[in-house]
């Protein structure tokens, strides 16, 4: 059976995101989504920003059982406009670590056995949840 894989991240459609960036970033998730679903993983996808209910992460956590959690977070709005291009995922925002830190606990809470995956640009997803498999 192929390892199961839950992406979290922010929707291009987001505040956080700034207006600017919004296409690039959903053509790029595009990419990504289509690039993870080619693979031999059991990919899916699932969007939140800060104000959505934890209950719709919490019900999809408990949906099957996951092997890996990939969290991607998209950088400050300033990073944004220097290095759109590059889509570096900056956890260090301060915009964002309350939304990180959510996630990362809700996750170690619910799927105590799942693996992290922490990718350095939206395109590098499938080489991140590569990277955590072939360290068990």
């Amino acid at each position: 059976m192929a390892p199961s894989v839950l992406g979290i991240g922010i929707p291009a459609t987001s505040d956080m995101v700034p207006w600017v960036a919004r296409g690039f970033l959903q053509r790029s998730l595009n990419t990504m989504e289509a690039d993870m679903k080619a693979s031999l993983y059991d990919w899916e996808m699932l969007y939140l920003t800060p104000d959505t209910s934890f209950d719709l992460c919490t019900t999809k956590l408990h949906e099957k059982k996951w092997d890996v959690v990939m969290v991607g977070i998209p950088q400050s709005r300033i990073l944004w406009l220097i290095s759109s291009m590059m889509l570096v995922g900056l956890r260090k925002t301060d915009a964002m670590i309350p939304l990180f830190e959510r996630i990362v606990n809700v996750v170690h809470t619910e799927l105590p056995d799942a693996k992290f995956a922490f990718n350095i640009s939206i395109v590098k997803t499938r080489e991140a949840v590569d990277r955590v498999l072939a360290s068990e």
